[in-house]
């Protein structure tokens, strides 16, 4: 969909007003938005200060939902007849498998049908981490959950049938193509997948924005090109980058609060002005929700799927001292001149890797994220009991070890 055919107008800049189509057809749903933003100040010394600001309404054979860009996730209730059955493949392990809980509740909420299939075994040791152990939450509201593997969906689900199928698990052509091919074979009307912001290529231009260039090469790309070449009746991507939320076992400030909370030195490789983003996951799972609504609108879509603000390395740091009331001692290090793995020791790629503010997915699907990192970091304290991961501590404590010498 052009974008002449999504808006009337759009204007960047202190203040920017989205409209709608100037006519619509009967039932149809005319979305008007309003973004603000606050002049942008960057230092060394902080993270972004700034803020967007965004609320919009709709209205649709008289009933109208509005909805303020803070404060909660928004779901939009399915009209009559338009409920779906969705198949969420959803994966075993990482910062993404809380995606496909939330977005399970959510649908659902909204007045769908959910089947969630885990990758792997219901009786594997993985179950026994959040979000597969707290399934019961999604049974008792109806989802059926069910074990398999995505190269044989039909083993898992048997004959059922479903409208939308939703890839939360593969990274790669060969593991997603199976479950697209499926999808297709069996009457999907609709294919989303979740992709990655870590693909854009690394330029002097950001934050990146839907359009920008991407490693070619990447696996994600890779399937999102299978995609747009399939012939599927919708397809979408949706590209988050850090997430953060409850239920998730990969919380990526968490090494953060652990170091604050024992009173160690937070080492941050040079020179701590890195940008990056964190998002919470209840944005991505309503955001889901709408495509699932508006599969005509979200068709042949990429969408970033991140917060509207970033923040620096240190800026994050600061962030997690004043949620735990606490001092931190930032000490920056060159990785290379020591001869550390960055990757080892520290829960961020060391680069500057910022994806912006969605404007693809508050044109077309009328959303903007509602969490910002600064509402978010002050709830993660819970963090400052010193939940480590044990590697990651270790190559700390070594790393800091390194530095002293």
């Amino acid at each position: 969909m052009a974008l002449a055919q999504s808006v009337a107008s759009l204007t960047l800049g202190s203040t920017a007003q989205l409209q709608g189509p100037s006519s619509a057809t009967p039932g149809s749903v005319r979305p008007s938005l309003s973004l603000r933003s606050n002049a942008a100040a960057f230092s060394s010394q902080s993270h972004f200060a700034g803020s967007f600001g965004l609320s919009w309404s709709a209205q649709s054979n008289g009933v109208s939902t509005s909805k303020s860009n803070r404060g909660a996730a928004l779901v939009v209730r399915a009209a009559a007849g338009e409920s779906k059955k969705v198949l969420i493949v959803n994966t075993n392990s990482g910062g993404h498998a809380v995606i496909g809980f939330w977005t399970a509740k959510d649908l659902v909420d909204a007045g769908h049908s959910v089947t969630i299939l885990t990758v792997g075994e219901e009786l594997s040791d993985k179950m026994k981490k959040q979000p597969f152990s707290r399934f019961n939450e999604l049974r008792e509201i109806g989802v059926e959950t069910v074990w398999g593997e995505p190269s044989d969906l039909g083993a898992a689900v048997g004959s059922a049938s479903f409208d939308v199928v939703l890839d939360n698990n593969g990274k790669t052509l060969d593991v997603v193509q199976p479950v697209a091919d499926w999808a297709k074979a069996n009457g999907a009307k609709q294919f989303l997948f979740i992709s990655s912001a870590g693909i854009y290529k690394s330029t002097f231009e950001q934050p990146h924005v839907e359009g920008d260039a991407v490693k070619e090469d990447a696996g994600h790309k890779q399937v999102e090109n299978y995609l747009a070449e399939l012939g599927l009746e919708s397809w979408a991507s949706f590209r988050p980058q850090y997430m953060t939320g409850d239920g998730n076992n990969k919380d990526c400030e968490e090494w953060f609060f652990d170091r604050i909370a024992r009173g160690r030195p937070v080492p941050i490789p040079s020179p701590g002005i890195q940008v990056t983003n964190i998002s919470h996951v209840r944005d991505l799972s309503s955001m889901l929700t709408l495509a699932v609504g508006k599969p005509e609108a979200a068709n042949g879509s990429i969408f970033n799927c991140v917060s509207d603000r970033g923040t620096t390395f240190d800026g994050l740091v600061k962030m997690c001292a004043k949620a735990a009331g606490k001092e931190a001692k930032i000490v920056h290090y060159d990785p290379k001149a020591i001869g550390v793995d960055a990757k080892k020791a520290f829960p961020f790629r060391n680069m500057v890797c910022y994806p912006g503010l969605p404007y693809i997915l508050v044109i077309i699907l009328g959303r903007c994220p509602s969490f910002c990192i600064v509402c978010v970091v002050p709830s993660k304290r819970k963090f400052c009991h010193c939940y480590c991961n044990f590697t990651m501590k270790q190559s700390s404590e070594c790393l800091l070890d390194l530095l002293s010498t």
